[in-house]
């Protein structure tokens, strides 16, 4: 792909953007960069670009900045439906997402996954798996280091890429080798304007894939299971329920049965909770086996998995008490997921800022499990407004006040869970300083990070 002397304009400069102007600078483009935020941090990161030779703009965005301009790139973190990037559909610009820039600068597979939950730790893990089989891989995307980064890395044979709605939603030729979606329910109704716009866009992942390619559906969420007849990718479903072809459970096993019929390893082997997990690991072990990967190593690999921070992570044991740090749960159907992966009673930590999510079904997924709820944050206390009378329900400001009166609550055998059912962004930059504050908050009540006191 020839960019030199074409004008790209890169609108939004969060991590991706940022990559992406560095990358198309590298690749002689004349490069206008813009943001419409003007904070220290991004007035830092624009002189940064004007001194590598990229203008940079900050501030109001208006259709001035189309003058003269061939391509427009766009960051995950700017809505599709901005007034900039409708004037630049109307003048017939090209407009196209990072990972669409760096698809056009690769020839090595993708195997891309997304999903409304779990597409980061599937992501790991078959990260994980390929270099375990010594294949050299780079896992980036919406993960943390953006695509176009690694795309043309001469040292890597195959990229494996967590891709978000947002991405998918200005893809034009954005061709994945192997698609795996894991599940679609209820997120980002902030951004997207419906439940239906943001399913269509999870859909996008499979757009142009052929006969050539593989997409891996998980047959048990309903609203992927519908879409296995519209790909003209080979389908590879996976079910906790039998399946005559595809990876399943079977007698407490993971088995796949494509080509031929392969006894993976038992559910009980995992070393992480939860039934979404199993789903989880069922799709590496179909993506990894599509890819050529040896069988035993794939096994090997995810029954040594123990899980990445801030998802289910034991944080330690004060006075009989098991803590839980679950802060990357910021949609409800996460929350009801991770309620799976325990069976002693529960004190749940819910709050932050909710994304035009419904909070019913997480109150009708309670069971009998969960003997308190600690409400936090901007939604707290409309999270605790619909939860069942026979819960006890307290509210707490913040998350250090939460763990607080959890631990109040909470007697010897019990589990305390944060699984915030919504974002960070009320009080915390992102998931994970959340749940480092949860940590440091338990870690506060006597117990270090992964050690128990009884």
């Amino acid at each position: 792909m020839d960019l030199s002397n074409k004008r790209v304009l890169v609108i939004g400069l969060g991590r991706s953007g940022k990559a992406a102007a560095l990358k198309l600078k590298s690749l002689g483009a004349s490069v206008l960069a813009s943001d419409v935020s003007t904070a220290d941090e991004m007035s830092a990161l624009a002189e940064e670009l004007r001194a590598g030779g990229i203008d940079a703009e900050l501030g109001a965005q208006d259709d001035s900045l189309l003058a003269g301009v061939d391509l427009v790139v766009v960051s995950p973190g700017v809505p599709s439906r901005v007034p900039l990037l409708s004037a630049a559909g109307n003048l017939g610009l090209p407009v196209w997402s990072e990972i669409e820039l760096a698809y056009r600068l690769t020839d090595k597979p993708i195997i891309a996954i997304t999903g409304t939950n779990g597409k980061t730790t599937t992501t790991t893990l078959i990260g994980a798996v390929f270099d375990a089989a010594g294949h050299s891989a780079a896992v980036g995307g919406n993960i943390g280091t953006p695509l176009v980064s690694v795309a043309d890395d001469s040292g890597v044979e195959t990229l494996i890429v967590e891709v978000s709605s947002f991405q998918l939603e200005t893809i034009v030729e954005f061709r994945p080798k192997i698609a795996v979606l894991l599940n679609i329910t209820e997120d980002h109704l902030d951004r997207h304007p419906n439940f239906a716009d943001y399913a269509r866009a999870k859909s996008r992942i499979f757009l142009n894939q052929t006969a050539d390619d593989v997409a891996v559906l998980n047959l048990d969420d309903p609203r992927v299971k519908v879409l296995a007849p519209r790909v003209k990718a080979r389908v590879i479903g996976t079910s906790k329920a039998e399946l005559m072809s595809g990876v399943c459970v079977s007698g407490g096993r993971i088995v796949l049965r494509l080509d031929k019929e392969i006894d993976l390893c038992g559910v009980g082997e995992l070393k992480v909770r939860g039934s979404h997990n199993i789903d989880n690991v069922m799709a590496v072990a179909a993506a990894c086996y599509a890819a050529g990967i040896d069988p035993r190593v794939i096994a090997e690999t995810v029954t040594g998995f123990s899980g990445l921070r801030h998802r289910v992570e034991f944080v330690g044991t004060i006075d009989g008490v098991s803590y839980y740090n679950d802060s990357k749960a910021t949609n409800v159907d996460a929350t009801v997921k991770a309620l799976t992966a325990f069976t002693e009673p529960l004190v749940l930590l819910v709050g932050g800022r909710n994304k035009g999510n419904s909070f019913v079904p997480l109150a009708r997924s309670l069971g009998l499990g969960v003997k308190a709820a600690v409400g936090f944050g901007e939604a707290g206390r409309d999270i605790l407004e619909v939860m069942p009378g026979d819960i006890r329900r307290e509210y707490a400001a913040t998350v250090e006040d939460a763990v607080v009166r959890a631990a109040a609550l909470s007697h010897p055998g019990d589990v305390v869970l944060l699984s915030p059912a919504c974002a960070s962004f009320d009080a915390f930059n992102g998931y994970a300083q959340r749940g480092d504050a949860f940590k440091k908050a338990v870690m506060g009540l006597g117990v270090s990070d992964g050690e128990s006191k009884n």
